[in-house]
């Protein structure tokens, strides 16, 4: 390796190193009661726990003994694939049993029947996103519990189930290099004793050992220990859950702070807000406080003023009460401000506990910034923390100055504390515990959305800034105002919180997926211009695509290209090839996946659902064998079929693709590449 290459490469890495050193770890103190928090509400999900509520199960099967019933509006017990849910923007949350056997289909129905919102026994399920999330994991108990057993899952091999094998198997979880294993599991075992113990589940799908076997001190507190850490232990928020808050967001903050703002106006200059009671008296009805002070948006009740007649020797009064309703309202765009700021800054809870108005400052340039103090471990007993700003989103910027003035017109501005109750009186002191859960349990009840939290935020927005889906991409520009993906990455590039955030997603999401085209390449047979890129700079520099060298260097990459704002793209295709790219696509330059779309395409990503083997960017590796050759037929099929009704047009199209798939099968098979100039660096 050349000097000059030696220290562009040192350079790469300081940048990388600089990026990471930003405070990886959230205070260990903190981050350990987070994440326990954390576990303890999932197990909420999956214990008695709670107040059990009757289930609905047993007598189901016994009228209906063939699962001839409905779980939801769109699927039948009886179903081998379960549509627990179907979304309005064309989300759709699935359960799948096809790909287990008999039994241990059964077992996973009548368990995952109770991790269904309408039919927790236990009250802990709220969304169908965590239904979804909880059915994955079956295959975990299936795994370590029946298949390494060679337990079939009837009912005779589960009577050979002790609390021997089920410890047995939290340990073999335990040591598994997949993290999520040992809790998953964990929980999985407390939920199906729950369900046995209760007979809420059919008698031959029970297990018959004792709880206290299992959910010892010792085990929970050695899964809580597990758990603290992991890179799955804060998930990002599904997509359908984040496009609830957002929504959510968006409706209190846009559509109403400004309407609001006029009643209180109302009220302020009528000095209605003096009122000790702020209960209004008037002598008659008053047309005017009925107008003024009764809103209704998109049919919500914002201000609600209910009128009340009292009858005094003196005579008759009418009595306006309307302050509370408003102040009500206040506390939802607290809400909404809430979620709009944890995930576009990404600070702890902590942090994020203390921020004041004054924290949010509009600069001479016309651009916000937040203060923020950054409390870490420190045994100086007069350590304050430390303060630095990060941008703040214009969008956000004006949304904050603009709650803080309705709550200074509402008489609610109390200390000033960003995200305090608008509704108590008592006086925080100078080191406050503002109680964030309390905002973020008010979101999952108001939301149907579990395990609402802080730590959930700082992975959210890394995740939707890496997959950057039409949707997200959406998202993004709604929370920042940002045309591009371009100036979205250079503000991120400001904020120090965000950085680490996006460093762990990249880790989470494209690292795998690179290293995985990276070692097909590099150890199987390959076919395409993207895979003859990668050989190439595989060739150039062999010790930096081997070992544990591997990841170093395709997350230096990813983690470069994203710094500098590069549009990197990386996915799995239908055709089980990848699509690679760093290149966003505009009309006419458009690549095959963008040539069907109509009108004017302006900086668009690719997209995988019409994945054309042809492309430049398709990474062809030996499991697409297959998915070739079946294209082929399918192509081939319709000149034969429909020759007579074919357009020449359509023919060639067809041809080519026939040719495309048929070059590239070849090419696999015959451990065959193309020799090309590489158009993407990767570096070393």
């Amino acid at each position: 390796m050349n000097k000059a290459s030696d220290k562009s490469n040192k350079k790469t890495q300081a940048i990388l190193d600089e990026a990471l050193a930003i405070d990886l770890m959230d205070d260990p103190e903190e981050a350990g009661e987070a994440e326990e928090l954390e576990l303890e509400r999932l197990l909420v999900e999956v214990t008695g726990a709670d107040t059990q509520t009757q289930s609905t199960l047993l007598k189901k099967l016994e009228l209906y003994p063939n699962g001839d019933f409905p779980i939801s509006k769109h699927s039948l017990y009886s179903d081998p694939t379960w549509i627990i849910f179907k979304g309005d923007d064309g989300t759709v949350r699935r359960v799948t049993f096809n790909n287990l056997s008999a039994s241990m289909a059964a077992i996973k129905k009548s368990i995952i029947y109770h991790l269904i919102p309408e039919f927790s026994p236990f009250g802990g399920i709220r969304a169908y996103s965590t239904t979804h999330g909880h059915s994955h994991k079956f295959v975990i108990l299936a795994k370590y519990v029946l298949q390494d057993n060679h337990l079939t899952g009837d009912a005779e091999s589960l009577s050979f189930i002790t609390s021997k094998i089920l410890n047995d198997a939290l340990d073999r979880a335990k040591e598994s290099s997949a993290y999520t294993h040992y809790h998953y599991l964990f929980l999985y075992i407390r939920f199906w004793m729950s369900l046995s113990v209760q007979q809420l589940i059919p008698v031959e799908h029970r297990i018959s050992v004792p709880a206290t076997a299992i959910d010892t001190p010792e085990r929970k507190k050695d899964v809580i220990g597990h758990f603290n850490g992991s890179i799955a232990s804060w998930a990002p928020f599904a997509e359908a859950d984040l496009k609830k808050m957002v929504e959510y967001a968006s409706f209190w903050t846009e559509k109403v702070i400004a309407p609001l703002q006029k009643a209180a106006e109302f009220a302020k200059n009528n000095g209605y807000l003096e009122l000790q009671s702020k209960t209004i008296t008037k002598a008659q009805i008053d047309i005017e406080i009925e107008e003024n002070l009764n809103l209704n948006i998109d049919g919500k009740e914002i201000i609600t003023t209910s009128r009340i007649k009292r009858d005094y020797k003196s005579g008759s009064f009418w009595s306006y009460s309307w302050y509370s309703s408003a102040l009500a309202s206040l506390t939802e765009i607290r809400n909404a401000i809430y979620i709009l700021v944890a995930l576009v800054t990404g600070l702890r809870v902590s942090e994020i506990d203390v921020l004041k108005f004054e924290h949010v400052i509009l600069t001479k340039s016309g651009r916000y910034k937040l203060q923020v103090t950054r409390y870490k471990t420190s045994n100086d007993p007069n350590y304050n923390g430390d303060t630095t700003s990060i941008p703040l989103p214009k969008f956000v910027g004006r949304k904050v100055k603009e709650y803080e003035q309705l709550r200074k017109d509402l008489n609610a501005y109390r200390e000033g504390y960003l995200f305090q109750s608008v509704l108590s009186t008592k006086k925080i002191s100078k080191t406050p515990s503002l109680r964030i859960e309390h905002i973020t349990k008010k979101i999952e009840e108001d939301l149907n959305i579990d395990r609402v939290h802080t730590h959930r935020f700082r992975k959210t927005i890394a995740e939707i800034l890496i997959n950057r889906s039409e949707r997200n991409v959406d998202i993004i520009r709604l929370l920042f105002g940002h045309a591009s993906y371009a100036m979205t990455m250079r503000y991120i590039g400001r904020n120090p919180y965000i950085v680490q955030s996006v460093a762990k997603a990249i880790e989470k999401n494209y690292i795998d997926d690179f290293t995985d085209i990276v070692s097909s390449v590099k150890d199987t047979v390959s076919s395409g211009e993207g895979a003859r890129r990668i050989l190439d700079k595989i060739a150039s520099h062999p010790e930096a695509f081997s070992g544990k060298q591997l990841k170093v260097t395709v997350f230096t990459y990813v983690t470069h290209l994203l710094s500098s704002g590069e549009p990197i793209f990386i996915h799995r295709t239908a055709v089980g090839s990848y699509c690679m790219t760093t290149q966003l696509y505009s009309s006419p330059s458009l690549p095959p996946c963008l040539s069907h779309r109509e009108g004017i395409i302006k900086n668009a990503l690719p997209d995988p659902m019409f994945c054309d083997t042809s492309c430049i960017h398709a990474v062809i590796v030996a499991k697409a064998k297959q998915a070739l050759q079946d294209n082929m037929d399918f192509y081939q099929h319709m000149l034969t079929a429909a020759d007579d009704t074919l357009s020449e047009n359509s023919k060639v199209m067809l041809r080519k693709k026939v040719t495309d798939n048929a070059r590239h099968l070849e090419q696999l098979r015959n451990n065959q590449s193309f020799t090309i100039i590489p158009t993407m660096d990767l570096q070393a």
